[in-house]
């Protein structure tokens, strides 16, 4: 009878274990779904989640408000000129207050000497080419370089502080890809670091590949 009694005693015990391990087996399914759910839709379509992506990024550069929060560095300035290129040469079908609002934020980062160089007209004329430029062969630009602070070189030039910076796009162009560095030369004016003028540098491709050989 006492031995009777301690099994039926022990079956409650058995049977609670058995239900923890199933709660704790159902627990662990759903866990493992929701995470499904998750990465499925954080590495869905491309398109959609770059998209979303894209349009947030052109929504935060074109809205930012420079006049109170300029660039405090060279570096800085050509980093921020490399976020705005890079939503704008990706996205062939910008248009209307986006596109403007970017432009203008081009044109805020320019020397008044550049700015005289490039007429709004034809800012816009060349930018909407070159643009369509890129969409015709179907390049992106992936990311960009800029020289770190403390490899940015400067210049007194006419009783002006200037810096020299180097920045490195990296494109893709249908699965093949490649680098363009251009050099830029940024004054000081108004307390403020200016793209003076830039030019695309053939040589630095040469030598960078001649490091790797």
């Amino acid at each position: 009878m006492r031995r009777r009694a301690s099994r039926q005693e022990t079956n409650p015990a058995k049977k609670m274990a058995k239900n923890m391990s199933v709660f704790a087996f159902l627990t662990c399914l759903v866990v493992i779904g929701i995470m499904f759910v998750y990465y499925q839709h954080k590495n869905g379509d491309p398109s959609d989640s770059g998209d979303a992506s894209s349009s947030s990024e052109v929504q935060r550069l074109a809205q930012k408000d420079l006049e109170s929060g300029y660039p405090e560095t060279p570096t800085e300035v050509m980093k921020f000129l490399g976020r705005v290129n890079q939503c704008m040469y990706n996205n062939e079908i910008m248009e209307g207050e986006y596109f403007d609002g970017l432009l203008a934020q081009i044109r805020m980062l320019y020397s008044d000497s550049l700015l005289q160089q490039n007429p709004l007209e034809e800012h816009e004329k060349t930018l909407r080419e070159e643009i369509q430029g890129f969409a015709s062969v179907k390049r992106k630009i992936v990311n960009y370089t800029v020289d770190k602070s403390s490899s940015v070189k400067y210049r007194t030039i006419d009783g002006k502080e200037c810096a020299y910076v180097q920045m490195a796009y990296f494109l893709n162009e249908k699965g093949n890809y490649s680098k363009s560095f251009q050099d830029y030369v940024l004054i000081r004016e108004d307390n403020h670091w200016k793209i003076l003028a830039f030019k695309k540098n053939e040589k630095a491709g040469i030598k960078d590949e001649k490091k790797e050989l």
